[in-house]
């Protein structure tokens, strides 16, 4: 390795001052050795002294600057590598490669704008299809509430990133936002399998089916007391059975919900005591209503 740095380190000297184009195409060479010699570092310099040597009007083509380009993110000189790679654009260089790199770049500086602009155009450039770029892609979208892009990517992310805690959260509260009960539900369920305390997704899932028990057994009562008929009342029963297990789901959650968030129990109160009096359990009823406020 010493001896490369050596040849490489003589070669810069000897061609230093001169603007010949034998000399100047030997930076370039110099530089081509260095990166596949794993010399990053000094290839960034002898990229550099290349495009200083350079005659005016005399500039290479694009996909020389992303090759050096390429060259300085390998030697962590990020600022370079941004600069090379928008001279490779404006002579043409439009290669999907060059996005991602500078989508990195752009994420390690807390540039959102910038990363997002560059994984788009990745996504433009490219046919194939990269599970990592479209996980990025809906968490800039979310942060950044733009909600339906957001919910589209969610469509294009692999299935192990869609059942994380942190991803299914993003989403549920996308769809809340957006009023997309259906998800809302089934989102909701698929979190709690990951995150059982989740407050959101046990309240969702409490008020649900607490509606849902309340609507039918208020429908079943309605229908019997129009007409009270024998055979009206066998209805009416299958009807409160039915309701009383959307209450018995709803009375999970809301059980669940008096534990991890004790200091909602007022607000959890004012159901609990209803499905117990829909239950016709009086002690139970009579305990919870001590809570509501």
């Amino acid at each position: 390795m010493k001896n490369i740095q050596l040849v490489i380190f003589a070669g810069l000297i000897v061609v230093a001052g001169c603007k010949t184009p034998v000399n100047i195409e030997a930076y370039r060479e110099n530089a081509e050795t260095a990166t596949q010699a794993g010399d990053y570092v000094i290839a960034l310099e002898a990229w550099k002294m290349y495009f200083e040597q350079l005659p005016a009007g005399n500039e290479p083509e694009g996909p020389v600057y992303a090759r050096a380009a390429h060259t300085a993110y390998q030697a962590s000189d990020t600022a370079q590598t941004i600069t090379w790679f928008e001279q490779a654009r404006r002579k043409g260089y439009d290669d999907p490669s060059m996005y991602l790199t500078l989508a990195e770049i752009y994420r390690h500086q807390g540039d959102i704008q910038n990363e997002l602009s560059a994984l788009e155009r990745f996504r433009e450039k490219t046919p194939r299809e990269d599970l990592d770029v479209n996980t990025r892609l809906f968490s800039i979208y979310y942060t950044t509430n733009q909600h339906d892009k957001a919910v589209d990517a969610w469509e294009d992310m692999p299935d192990t990133q869609k059942r994380t805690a942190e991803n299914l959260e993003r989403y549920l509260d996308l769809n809340m936002r957006l009023k997309n009960e259906s998800l809302i539900d089934s989102v909701s369920l698929e979190l709690l399998k990951v995150a059982p305390e989740h407050l959101e997704a046990l309240e969702w899932q409490a008020q649900i089916n607490y509606e849902k028990g309340e609507a039918r057994y208020q429908r079943e009562m309605k229908q019997y007391e129009a007409k009270p008929t024998s055979g009206n009342y066998q209805t009416l029963l299958r009807g409160l059975k039915a309701a009383s297990v959307d209450f018995r789901k709803s009375l999970q959650y809301f059980e669940k919900l008096w534990d991890v968030n004790p200091e909602n129990r007022d607000q959890y109160a004012v159901y609990m005591n209803n499905i117990h009096v829909r239950f016709n359990d009086k002690e139970k009823a009579d305990y919870y209503r001590k809570f509501i406020k």
